[in-house]
């Protein structure tokens, strides 16, 4: 059940029943949203892409209140044409104003070597830009670009931000 919005006691004794759509409370203290769906990572460029082809294209998300968890795993068969840096896109909700957050990666078969690979969302950003390190020093990191990856290359993140 719900009284205006704001999630109440279900009929299974200590549930919480959120409505289907969400009614936003105007007090930063109640939690009035929660939801589990799904999302279809892409592996792209920020200036665009076509012709990619996957075989594993999975992303789940968990989005409580303002909070959002993803996780996905995504890799290539054919990676087309990129234009600008490597991204990780489709993320479910753009993050929030002034979030800006780096993730850590897994990657698999990647056409050049790094010793590290983070991917950074931005403010308003429903893409996270990969960047990585080519050698284990301070400051050496670099975004990467289409040449960086191959027809198999696989991401794997986990990331949590605020819409």
């Amino acid at each position: 059940q719900s009284t205006g919005g704001i999630p109440t006691w279900g009929p299974v004794s200590g549930n919480v029943v959120f409505p289907a759509t969400q009614v936003a409370s105007g007090d930063v203290n109640i939690l009035d949203d929660y939801e589990e769906g799904t999302w279809t990572p892409v592996i792209g460029g920020v200036g665009g892409e076509s012709g990619q082809t996957y075989d594993i294209q999975i992303g789940t998300y968990t989005k409580i209140g303002r909070l959002v968890m993803v996780f996905g795993q995504v890799r290539l068969t054919a990676k087309g044409t990129i234009t600008g840096g490597i991204a990780i896109k489709g993320l479910p909700f753009a993050a929030a104003a002034g979030q800006v957050g780096p993730h850590s990666l897994l990657w698999v078969s990647l056409a050049t070597n790094w010793v590290n690979i983070i991917a950074v969302l931005e403010a308003s950003d429903t893409f996270m830009t990969v960047y990585g390190s080519s050698a284990a020093a301070t400051g050496n990191i670099t975004q990467l670009a289409t040449a960086d990856i191959g027809n198999a290359s696989r991401f794997d993140l986990s990331a949590s931000y605020h819409i």
